[in-house]
């Protein structure tokens, strides 16, 4: 459920700049302006999951799990970072259809534009999918 929720973030990506302290270290619960997004994962209830900028690139927030980090990096792509686990590298899809999520100990999963609706479907290697749909504002 965690990787579902981290790679939640990718669709909304965009450069952002650096943090030069921690006192610009994102807070423990999501602020009001986060993103609101409704995460399926197959053969489970939906659950609700929080998106929001940070200086240093987005915070992905799920009840009851660490904040997940995505850093951004100078290719126009992502490092997810969780608390006690190795990094993945995120990269736009050539073909724009998604995000490639890299690590180092399998194979890629990815994060691929809903083609029936607003949305994203993600796609782990073995796994069915998960369907993440944007809340209304």
């Amino acid at each position: 459920m965690r990787a579902t929720a981290a790679l939640l973030g990718l669709m909304v990506a965009a450069l952002t700049g650096c943090a030069s302290s921690d006192a610009d270290f994102p807070p423990a619960q999501p602020p009001v302006a986060a993103q609101h997004f409704k995460v399926t994962p197959p053969g489970q209830f939906p659950i609700d999951v929080y998106f929001s900028a940070w200086v240093e690139g987005y915070v992905i927030y799920v009840p009851g799990e660490a904040p997940i980090y995505l850093i951004a990096d100078k290719d126009d792509g992502f490092i997810i970072q969780r608390p006690e686990e190795s990094s993945q590298f995120v990269s736009r899809r050539k073909d724009g259809s998604g995000w490639n999520i890299l690590r180092a100990d399998g194979p890629a999963t990815f994060l691929l534009k809903n083609k029936e609706g607003k949305g994203w479907i993600l796609q782990p290697p073995g796994e069915l999918p998960t369907l993440i749909e944007p809340l209304p504002e």
